[in-house]
C-alpha cells in the first residue's frame, strides 16, 4: 500500500474538489450576475470553520468581478449589501448560514479531527459533487486509485 500524503496536500485536494463541486452545483454561472468563465468558490462562512469548511451549502460560485470587485454586492467589498442581497435572492441559503452561525454548530469541529483520514473521507464524499474530469484533475489517477483501495 501507497504511504498517505501529507494532511496540507489532502486538505487542499479538499478544497480543490469543495470549490469544483460548489461551481458545479451553480451550474459554472455566477451567482450573482449569471456570468459563466472564470468563477471563484466563495465561502459563506469562512473556510477556517472546518465543521462547515467542506459542507456545498457554504458556498456560491461567483465571477472574480463579483467575489472581489464589485462595490454594491462583493461579499469582501461590503458584507452588509451582500447579505442583503443573499437573503433576497438565496433566503434558503441565507437561513442556513444565519442558522448555523447562531447555533454555534459552525464552531464544532475539535482539532484533533484535521486528521489524513479526514481528508481523505472528505475527498471520498465530494468525489459526488464533482464531475469525473475535475475529480481526477484534481487528486490525480493514481491518488483516485489509492483512495479506492
Amino acid at each position: 500500500m501507497a504511504k498517505m500524503p501529507e494532511k496540507k496536500i489532502l486538505r487542499n485536494k479538499a478544497d480543490d474538489l469543495w470549490a469544483a463541486a460548489v461551481k458545479e452545483d451553480w451550474n459554472h454561472r455566477c451567482a450573482i450576475c449569471g456570468k459563466s468563465g472564470v468563477l471563484h468558490a466563495h465561502h459563506l462562512i469562512p473556510r477556517a470553520h472546518y465543521a462547515v469548511r467542506f459542507d456545498l451549502r457554504n458556498g456560491l460560485a461567483l465571477c472574480s468581478y463579483c467575489h472581489i470587485r464589485c462595490h454594491n454586492k462583493s461579499p469582501h467589498k461590503t458584507s452588509l449589501a451582500f447579505d442583503l442581497w443573499l437573503k433576497s435572492h438565496h433566503p434558503e441559503r441565507f437561513a442556513w448560514g444565519t442558522e448555523t452561525i447562531l447555533s454555534g454548530a459552525h464552531e464544532d469541529f475539535p482539532e484533533s479531527g484535521k486528521t489524513a483520514a479526514f481528508f481523505c473521507d472528505t475527498i471520498r464524499y465530494l468525489k459526488q459533487y464533482a464531475s469525473e474530469e475535475d475529480y481526477v484533475r484534481i487528486v490525480g489517477v493514481r491518488f483516485a486509485a489509492w483512495l479506492e483501495e
